[in-house]
């Protein structure tokens, strides 16, 4: 029957019964010292083909990652990580014990918040019209500005709290990833609350998640 890999954590008590993507049971598999969380799903094509049942799919996916992180900290895996097999989860997950436990090392109790920005004035922007190479290059310069002050805006208020910050850029919105201490959580918060609105921007945030965006070294130190 395929299996359906959630994450995999450092070993750890165990929690509660949980139930899985699809009304399936949440299972684990123990070993070198990891704990991997999966589950058997019957007929996954059932739901991978269509729209409205992939989008429940991946919410009961977050789901199960949210009362897991309760618990203890995961890495998650892509959604949907699909085996044919036990017997090839287990030879595919072996593989990469190393890679997985140095990640769990490195991030420890940490949890993820996100921050997403959006500007008005990119929010009003007709980004189909043409526009001449001066004046895009004037927007390229004036978002690279306002950026880099609400970077260090995040970054001042919350002080020490954050162990590492990570950011995306994508059309309309800007998006930073903070890696949290579990004991910090309500102290992050509250320092984003006590930051005040910053003109012309609106800003969401959400957490805590899993840490997925913090799997890999940073590159840069940022």
């Amino acid at each position: 029957m395929p299996v359906l890999v959630y994450c995999v954590t450092a070993r750890n008590e165990g929690l509660s019964a949980i139930a899985g993507v699809a009304d399936s049971m949440l299972k684990t598999h123990d070993s070198a010292g990891l704990r991997f969380y999966w589950s058997e799903v019957s007929n996954p094509e059932a739901w991978l083909s269509k729209a409205d049942s992939l989008k429940k799919a991946a919410s009961e996916f977050q789901q199960v990652l949210r009362q897991i992180l309760s618990a203890v900290t995961p890495l998650p895996f892509p959604f949907p990580t699909l085996f044919e097999s036990i017997s090839e989860m287990e030879d595919h997950l072996g593989a990469e014990h190393e890679e997985y436990r140095a990640a769990l090392e490195r991030i420890g109790d940490g949890v993820q918040y996100e921050i997403a920005a959006g500007w008005a004035v990119d929010e009003e922007a007709d980004l189909a019209t043409p526009v001449t190479g001066k004046e895009y290059s004037r927007r390229c310069q004036e978002e690279a500005g306002r950026t880099a002050a609400l970077d260090n805006k995040l970054r001042n208020v919350t002080g020490g709290l954050v162990r590492e910050w990570r950011m995306r850029q994508e059309r309309k919105k800007h998006r930073w990833f903070a890696l949290v201490s579990r004991k910090d959580r309500d102290a992050f918060v509250a320092s984003l609350r006590s930051a005040g609105p910053s003109e012309g921007v609106r800003l969401r945030v959400s957490g805590p998640w899993p840490p997925g965006e913090f799997i890999t070294p940073a590159q840069d130190g940022r």
